[in-house]
């Protein structure tokens, strides 16, 4: 049987009724009670209920970091639609919050492990050694696991959930699930998560398919929604300044989805890319918001879709050969790092993130100019383009109603510039569709 508890102190329902005492952790001014019954203790501080100013974290927001192997499964009972489960041994879930306790809600059931629960890294736990057994038999709840109180709420605060891979009694299995977390205070605010138009499935005792976390991309759960119209949905807020100030229809296009989550953080897709928030991640006020490295997914498995318009001598599995490293040219006599301009215009640049001395190559000079402006590539080009993965190529393109067009075709990691000379000056150099592409290749991962 499977049951939803209520809220705060009313989500624990019946177990809090059989709790025999408590065990008082001064370090971390925490309370746990324990049960006479056998079954595992509830990380549970009695206290005075908090203030409605509290910030809920659901498992997605790009707040929430997660390292290791995690899932994100659909689940109708979770607070937000989503859960983040893992059963791997070191998997982590780290959260940084002020004010003087927070919570954790999660899944008990007869399928559920161990986790070590640390803040600031002082264990939380009835023993002292933070561990908490999730293990409940005969049922599944949704349910507070923890509420850790006494901090001083003047200082910042690290939570880390920790998977032990472990199982304890009759679990059949020692899966750790992260609902929400709920804190008085953070550095930003919870968002709140568009729903998208995928199946949702009902959760089960046995993990789902979904997503890992950890730079690999946020499978979505069941079957994928039929493609909407470019533009039928807004441009999410926190990308609608960043998306006019740098000339956005023109540099990502359309939206050609709703607000989502991509390995951890708040995304949205268009044509021309993906548009993640990475605000957080360096001081650097222009690095704030990242393109997704779509282009190396879509060489990767070498597909056959064209590159440059709806028909053309080049695609992904082209690329894919072209990109190879022994593809890369020795850099030039005397290179030192860095990036070196060749005698005929074009810029050498090596295949390395930090441009030391290594093979790689060069940038046309009709494309070098274009990713150094820094009116809509603020980041740099390093940052906003990455770098290059081919050499600049020849294409004869179909376009719409223009058949036959030469146009010249350079892959950098996170998109393709095309130079087409018999367009007008200002759109001569464009970024290919590559957001539209991805949805072609991957629609269950393009929320519609």
């Amino acid at each position: 049987m499977t049951t939803r508890a209520g809220q705060t102190s009313g989500r624990i329902g019946a177990p809090l009724r059989r709790l025999l005492g408590v065990v008082a952790l001064v370090s971390v001014g925490a309370v746990l009670a324990t049960a006479n019954d056998g079954s595992p203790a509830l990380a549970q501080i009695v206290m005075a209920t908090p203030t409605t100013t509290a910030l809920t974290f659901q498992d997605n927001d790009p707040f929430m970091v997660y390292q290791g192997d995690w899932s994100r499964v659909e689940d109708t009972k979770a607070v937000g639609g989503t859960r983040h489960q893992s059963r791997q041994a070191g998997a982590l879930m780290k959260l940084q919050f002020t004010g003087p306790y927070v919570k954790w809600f999660g899944v008990r059931g007869p399928n559920r492990g161990r986790a070590r629960l640390t803040v600031d890294g002082v264990a939380v736990g009835a023993q002292g050694d933070g561990i908490i057994d999730l293990y409940r038999p005969n049922e599944t709840t949704y349910e507070l696991i923890s509420w850790i109180g006494g901090l001083n709420g003047d200082v910042s605060h690290t939570l880390v959930i920790e998977v032990l891979g472990q199982r304890g009694g009759a679990s059949s299995d020692s899966l750790v699930d992260v609902d929400s977390i709920e804190v008085m205070g953070a550095e930003r605010a919870p968002i709140t998560p568009t729903p998208s138009a995928t199946l949702v499935m009902t959760a089960t005792p046995t993990p789902m398919t979904g997503a890992v976390i950890g730079g690999v991309p946020l499978v979505a759960v069941g079957t994928p929604g039929a493609e909407r119209a470019p533009g039928s949905w807004p441009i999410d807020t926190r990308f609608l300044r960043y998306y006019v100030e740098r000339d956005g229809l023109r540099i990502l296009g359309n939206t050609i989805s709703p607000p989502t989550f991509f390995a951890g953080y708040f995304a949205q897709y268009f044509e021309k890319g993906r548009l993640e928030d990475q605000t957080g991640i360096s001081q650097d006020p222009n690095w704030q918001f990242q393109y997704g490295l779509l282009v190396d997914e879509l060489q990767t498995l070498r597909l056959s879709l064209p590159i440059g318009g709806e028909i053309s001598t080049l695609n992904y599995q082209a690329v894919n050969d072209l990109a190879r490293e022994d593809r890369r040219i020795p850099p030039p006599t005397g290179f030192l790092g860095g990036t070196m301009t060749n005698s005929d215009g074009s810029v050498f640049v090596p295949y390395s993130q930090a441009l030391q001395p290594a093979p790689g190559h060069s940038v046309s000079p009709v494309f070098w100019p274009y990713i150094n402006r820094s009116d809509i590539f603020p980041g740099g080009w390093l940052h906003d383009i990455g770098l290059p993965m081919t050499e600049a190529v020849p294409a004869v393109v179909t376009k719409g109603p223009f058949a036959n067009r030469n146009i010249l075709v350079q892959v950098f990691q996170r998109t393709i510039l095309t130079y087409d000379p018999l367009n007008g000056a200002e759109f001569q150099v464009e970024r290919a569709n590559v957001g539209s592409d991805y949805r072609r290749a991957f629609p269950d991962r393009v929320p519609q």
